[in-house]
């Protein structure tokens, strides 16, 4: 299933609950304490999940904990400043930004886009420095660094607002490090106008003869979600061996690897395996004019297919497992000067109690899923369907480096 991640160490326990204003807070680069209104540490709902969280935080007495925040109260508030800093991955908050200047006149949004691993080096060298700049930070994960540089560190906050904690699907309600307003993930394009469907169904298909040659990928030493798969790969190698036997009805027999997710990415290699810089330049080799050629890129950008006149689908079912979850994560950065005007811009972003605001709008596109369970999905096929492997943030930051190294190796 997918609504789990593994289990988190204690230190990590996410103080998120349904019936309460839910921010994980902690100490600053200064040490000093900032802890954000309305965080209330509170037991998350209990689950039958065996790999959930299980909260060590007391909780709350229900009559000392303050009262929620109403958009009219963080909009007063936010008007006093007038501004909001947004540090992000994604183009998407520009859009958002726009909307949300139009429906909170007198509050301006400058937005800033910064690539994951810039930023996380950005933001700790200003508030080591003692400058806290950006109040909203949008984010995709670096192979578990995120979590452990940024939201362990307290530099980078959860907010989840009371009232719309409720419709969050698991794991982004109380066991992930924080809300994802969409997910993505890198899987297999094909050419539509070569292929009736999908000409591949097991990864291993790569290694073979028919695809010498004909595989294209984004540079994962440039893109750590790109990586994050192949690590991902390395680390569930038991899958990727029965895989393997299930394709050519032998065991697998390593030739120098340590485990059969190493054995694959050599094998691509072998293979003749081309590394493009991005997602884009994939596309644009296998989609642009009749191609045999499959690529991995970002499944979000199967949006782009009329815009870049591509003819490109996705694949989403690849045994072992698809791929692993590449999420859009919503942080407020710690001690943000505009907190009223940030908490404001995140509930537009997600769209608003109800789920229908026009804040949500950018995040909610073919390829990419918003993980509440009551906002109708654009894509064909439920998140929930998909069959995608979990994602451990631990296990990648301690193994990442070590993949990196072995595709350096390869080129």
């Amino acid at each position: 299933m997918l609504n789990r991640f593994p289990k988190k160490k204690p230190a990590l326990v996410l103080l998120t609950a349904v019936s309460a204003m839910t921010i994980m807070s902690a100490c600053g680069a200064d040490n000093s304490s900032n802890t954000l209104s309305n965080a209330v540490p509170t037991d998350p709902p209990a689950s039958t999940d065996t790999n959930a969280n299980a909260s060590t935080a007391p909780a709350a007495d229900a009559s000392s904990a303050p009262a929620a925040e109403s958009v009219d109260d963080l909009y007063a508030k936010a008007k006093e400043d007038g501004k909001l800093i947004v540090y992000s991955t994604s183009g998407r908050a520009n859009d958002a930004a726009e909307t949300f200047m139009k429906q909170y006149p007198g509050i301006k949004v400058e937005v800033s886009k910064v690539k994951s691993d810039e930023m996380m080096d950005k933001v700790s060298k200003e508030q080591d420095a003692g400058q806290f700049n950006p109040d909203v930070i949008i984010t995709k994960e670096v192979s578990g660094a995120v979590e452990e540089e940024m939201v362990m560190t307290g530099r980078y906050l959860k907010y989840l607002p009371e009232d719309i904690a409720p419709m969050v699907d698991e794991p982004y309600r109380t066991q992930a490090e924080a809300y994802a307003n969409y997910v993505e993930f890198r899987t297999l394009f094909y050419n539509k106008s070569t292929y009736a469907e999908a000409p591949v169904t097991n990864w291993w298909d790569l290694t073979t003869p028919e695809f010498k040659g004909k595989v294209y990928t984004a540079d994962p030493l440039s893109s750590p979600a790109f990586m994050d798969l192949f690590t991902t790969m390395v680390i569930n190698s038991d899958d990727m061996a029965a895989a393997y036997k299930e394709k050519f009805g032998k065991d697998i027999v390593l030739n120098g690897t340590d485990n059969a997710g190493y054995e694959f990415i050599q094998e691509l290699f072998d293979n003749g395996l081309i590394v493009l810089k991005g997602s884009d330049d994939v596309l644009d080799a296998i989609g642009k004019a009749k191609s045999d050629a499959l690529g991995l890129a970002v499944s979000g950008d199967v949006s782009k297919n009329e815009e870049k006149g591509w003819t490109i689908a996705p694949i989403y079912d690849i045994k072992p497992k698809t791929s692993v979850p590449d999420s859009g994560y919503f942080f407020i950065a710690n001690k943000a000067p505009h907190e009223a005007a940030a908490k404001l811009f995140i509930r537009w972003m997600m769209g608003e109690k109800e789920g229908t605001g026009e804040g949500l709008a950018p995040f909610n596109e073919v390829g990419s899923w918003v993980p509440r369970s009551d906002v109708k999905t654009k894509n064909d096929i439920s998140f929930e369907s998909l069959n995608l492997w979990l994602f451990d943030g631990d296990a990648l930051y301690k193994t990442a480096p070590k993949v990196r190294d072995f595709w350096i190796k390869q080129k």
